[in-house]
């Protein structure tokens, strides 16, 4: 194991420990790997949300449960490992900058620490994930989020899934930013997050319920 990798795992554990606060552990990941993020350009109180691949990580960024199990929320999951995605929310602040966000996420275990990393975590919920994740967001109006729709690491873009379509017309949310992570996140390479486009789905969420209430219109 390189030097960088043990003192990532050293200050992580620091982190778990209370010892120095998350922005405090970023700050220590920049100097140990490289970190690129385009700037989102965001409008004066406006909320959007941004969709992206969802990225792979390196082995060496995973910490054994066992050192962390009763720690930040504790091992809820009995995992064996917990891969904790310091760069990839790095780079989320990175383009975020002072705005506001979530990234919505299953429930990994060691919910408090992925709180703190600006996580939303979900989990199976009856009447569905969008319901609860749209309930409890409408009491947040000026939070943006994330969301990665094919659900899980993969190469293959057409995996990606619509629920975010029905997340973002329930909120109001018109602007739908497109982004792209380097596929597998590591400290031995540089790790980009590229914002692609933004666009206003105003219109395509307004054909959205249209098209919802033809298909449900009882006569």
């Amino acid at each position: 194991m390189e030097d960088k990798e043990k003192l990532f795992l050293k200050h992580s554990h620091e982190y778990f420990q209370g010892e120095i606060s998350i922005m405090e552990l970023i700050e220590i990941l920049k100097k140990l790997t490289t970190l690129k993020a385009d700037s989102i350009k965001f409008l004066k109180n406006e909320r959007l949300m941004l969709i992206a691949n969802h990225p792979s990580a390196d082995h060496t960024l995973t910490i054994p449960a066992t050192h962390i199990s009763d720690l930040k929320g504790g091992n809820s999951r009995n995992f064996p490992s917990f891969w904790f995605p310091l760069i990839r929310q790095a780079l989320l602040k990175e383009a975020f900058g002072d705005n506001r966000f979530v990234t919505i996420a299953h429930d990994i275990g060691w919910n408090i620490a992925m709180q703190e990393l600006w996580h939303f975590p979900i989990t199976h919920i009856p009447g569905g994930r969008c319901n609860y994740i749209i309930s409890s967001l409408k009491r947040d109006p000026d939070c943006s989020i994330v969301i990665f729709p094919e659900g899980k690491s993969s190469n293959n873009i057409t995996n990606f899934h619509s629920g975010f379509i029905h997340i973002a017309s329930a909120l109001g949310i018109n602007n739908l930013v497109t982004g792209s992570f380097t596929q597998e996140l590591s400290l031995n390479t540089i790790n980009e997050l590229k914002i692609i486009n933004m666009d206003d789905i105003s219109n395509l969420l307004a054909l959205t319920k249209e098209l919802i209430n033809d298909k449900f219109r009882i006569s």
